[in-house]
């Protein structure tokens, strides 16, 4: 679609009205599309007269279905985007989800009720009316009055599905004066389908398709949040949105029904879809998943997805495969991998992979004692206001340190002053002192319990650091919303961390491979990361050896949360598991003297008795 156009869009989004006429009217003019009859796509066309026409006539040469859909979706505000979750889905994995689906269908094709029940602005609705048509060759009318459903929160976007498929009957020359769709607004965490005479005498739906809203728990709205206490799947943690749908969905099936979804890849292993996995397995849902791994489908969305396929058809077992979106179309039924729900764990996560990883990922927490258990592993500061509290001197004398920040030049009292690092930038025993920085620490420095420095004694002892704090005591009131309950103004936003010392083992929240980096300095502080500590050196200098061996590798890009760019999440819970091997004096003082990293890797694999070639 032409960038000019987007522009004209973002322009006048807040004017409803107007961007569905001159994306409509630009979609019927490129396509040449004859408009008789048709009463809803009239009233939305501009007159050449008209002066809005002139922002887009002859300016684009091609507009086809999958730009129409992706201008409504550009369409949509900011707000409502942030709030229902709409998000474009690429054409190739709506066809590959509806196609699939179809398969797994018992019925003639003429006459499955097919439903979207998160349907946006209708692209799922828009692709499933095509592939009935193409197999059946019925009309679009008969298929979008007796075949398709769709329903979503937002009125706009139900609008817009009406146009999409209105549009798509107008361009076989289907010219009706008006098409009646079974398309309703609601909020499908309380809107009951069964009230739908033709759901209900059809035992519910043949097929429902489509991606469901991934709304973060934080951005739900209250009437959403106390709605979603209705459902199983929502029991554990703060859930997201995109969970009771896949309840709703298989719940609205009938006996012979078929879901196909595209979402989130994050309920495999997180906290607040427990109640997910524990659903799935409860119910013998036969569920396939084919994972995208860190490969982002959705262009500019952070976001690691999955396609998941899931019948009433009674199963024992998951059935699983990694894909990319060039090798999507190859998958065979011989590509997945049959795991049976009784080796999944619902409460830690479920391990999900091909059967040789899965074995060796086995074998390697069955090794030893876990990580999580052996070792004190814990995250680093939270002042919730870094740039204020952290900075690089520039220079120092005895009494104080000196730094420029925003441009101004400031100086705080050496006493108040802790040293602290963010292992997430640090790779190497030998940069910590580059990296290293100064943190303005107002507490009693290693006097147990930990309290803050009372402020009548700040202000006298460190006039100058309280002066500094004091130029951002409006920024530091804006934290956790202007809500936080702190001590006092200048308190840092959480009290974790802040007694932590001792001999550790720094690592960082994420990477591609790992690094961890050993420093004997006991009062160094750490930001965005983590650390493993011990009393003992020779004991953290042997564990390093481990963790940054191909074996410890392995675990983390079998069994980690993945990010763009080949990155993995290195969190507590993905590294608490991994078994340490137990050594004995011999095989320590061995790897204690050996640095080269081929005999190091070589000496573990042994140890594991794995083959990760």
């Amino acid at each position: 679609m032409d960038i000019v156009f987007e522009k004209i869009i973002q322009q006048h989004i807040e004017n409803e009205l107007q961007v569905n006429r001159m994306i409509v009217t630009l979609f019927v003019e490129v396509n040449n599309i004859k408009v008789k009859n048709n009463l809803l796509i009239k009233e939305l066309l501009i007159s050449k007269t008209d002066a809005q026409y002139l922002e887009i006539a002859n300016f684009i040469s091609s507009f086809s279905f999958e730009d129409l859909i992706k201008a409504f979706e550009i369409a949509i505000p900011a707000k409502d985007k942030q709030t229902n979750g709409a998000i474009y889905t690429p054409k190739s994995i709506k066809e590959f989800i509806i196609s699939g689906s179809l398969k797994e269908v018992k019925k003639p094709l003429e006459e499955v009720l097919g439903a979207d029940i998160s349907c946006g602005c209708g692209a799922f609705l828009y692709s499933l009316a095509n592939e009935i048509n193409k197999k059946t060759k019925q009309s679009f009318q008969k298929i979008i009055e007796t075949q398709l459903y769709g329903l979503d929160v937002n009125d706009s976007s139900i609008f817009r599905a009406k146009i999409l498929l209105t549009l798509l009957a107008l361009s076989k020359g289907e010219d009706k004066k008006a098409f009646q769709f079974n398309l309703f607004t609601a909020n499908a965490l309380e809107f009951n389908w069964q009230t739908i005479s033709t759901v209900q005498d059809n035992q519910g739906f043949d097929l429902i398709v489509g991606n469901p809203p991934y709304v973060r728990a934080k951005n739900l709205d209250l009437a959403s949040k106390s709605l979603l206490k209705n459902w199983q799947v929502t029991k554990s943690g703060n859930p997201d949105l995109y969970i009771p749908f896949f309840e709703i969905g298989y719940e609205n099936l009938n006996e012979q029904g078929v879901l196909g979804y595209i979402t989130v890849n994050s309920f495999y292993r997180s906290v607040n879809a427990r109640s997910l996995r524990t659903y799935f397995q409860t119910h013998k849902i036969r569920l396939k998943i084919i994972d995208f791994g860190h490969e982002q489908v959705f262009s500019n969305k952070l976001t690691y997805t999955c396609i998941c396929f899931l019948s009433k058809v009674s199963s024992k077992n998951i059935y699983f495969a990694k894909r990319t979106l060039t090798t999507l179309f190859a998958l065979k039924e011989k590509n997945f991998t049959k795991i049976p729900y009784h080796t999944l764990d619902d409460h830690r996560g479920w391990l999900l992979n091909n059967s040789k990883a899965i074995h060796n990922i086995q074998k390697i927490e069955k090794c030893g004692k876990p990580l999580g258990k052996s070792y004190v592993i814990k995250n680093g500061i939270a002042t919730l206001s870094n740039n204020t509290y952290i900075f690089r001197p520039s220079e120092e004398n005895k009494s104080y340190y000196f730094f420029k920040k925003n441009g101004e030049s400031y100086k705080v009292e050496k006493g108040i002053c802790r040293d602290i690092i963010k292992p997430n930038i640090l790779k190497y025993e030998h940069e910590i002192p580059k990296i290293k920085e100064k943190i303005i620490y107002p507490y009693t420095d290693g006097i147990a319990p930990l309290s803050l420095i009372k402020e009548d004694k700040f202000k006298r002892k460190f006039p100058f650091a309280y002066q500094y704090l004091s130029r951002f005591k409006e920024q530091l009131a804006k934290r956790d919303k202007g809500n936080g309950d702190y001590a006092a103004w200048y308190a840092f936003g959480r009290t974790q961390a802040l007694m932590d010392k001792g001999l550790k083992l720094l690592f960082p929240y994420m990477s591609k491979h790992p690094f961890f980096v050993f420093t004997d300095q006991k009062d160094l502080l750490l930001y965005c990361g983590y650390a493993i500590f011990s009393e003992s050196q020779e004991e953290l200098l042997v564990l390093k050896k481990l963790l940054e061996s191909d074996v410890f590798d392995y675990y983390m890009q079998n069994t980690s949360k993945p990010y763009a760019a080949g990155y993995y999440s290195y969190a507590k819970n993905y590294v608490k598991n991994f078994g340490v091997c137990e050594l004995n004096p011999a095989e320590r003082k061995y790897l204690l003297k050996e640095n080269e990293k081929e005999k190091i890797n070589k000496f573990f694999e042994k140890k594991y008795d794995l083959n990760l070639v």
